[in-house]
């Protein structure tokens, strides 16, 4: 029960700070892309498909599509010339602070109907859940 309540809340932070996205020319999978590279830092196209567990052609196009409209940058690797690393640009982290922002409104208007003691102690649960997780986290 417990799970299912946490997926379905993350579910609908996600969808409506993605509300945000009806405004630009772009698809979840493209922003799943953009989310790596924001949250995560700049990474080769493999790196990018391992990371959603996507195949490298599907990235290839996902990314195609980010760089004609100017929201991730392509680079030659300084280490393997043979390859290129992806980053998001200013437009592309712009979007990204935009849903951010939206999830935040989201939650502080849910929030209201919760009593500020009750927010408080919620906020600590679920930091002490996420520091347990991370110190049982596995390699992928």
């Amino acid at each position: 029960m417990l799970e299912k309540n946490l997926r379905t809340i993350s579910t609908r932070i996600r969808r409506e700070g993605r509300k945000v996205l009806r405004d630009f020319p772009i698809t979840p999978a493209q922003f799943d892309v953009l989310q790596v590279l924001f949250f995560n830092g700049e990474k080769r196209m493999s790196d990018i498909s391992r990371w959603l567990g996507i195949t490298k052609s599907t990235t290839t196009g996902l990314v195609k599509r980010l760089i004609d409209a100017d929201l991730v940058e392509r680079r030659r690797s300084d280490k393997d010339r043979r390859s290129y690393i992806i980053d998001i640009s200013a437009a592309g982290k712009t979007l990204i602070e935009k849903v951010i922002d939206r999830r935040v409104e989201y939650l502080k208007s849910v929030m209201t109907e919760i009593k500020s003691d009750q927010v408080k102690e919620l906020e600590v649960i679920v930091k002490n859940l996420l520091e347990i997780m991370d110190s049982k986290k596995t390699k992928d």
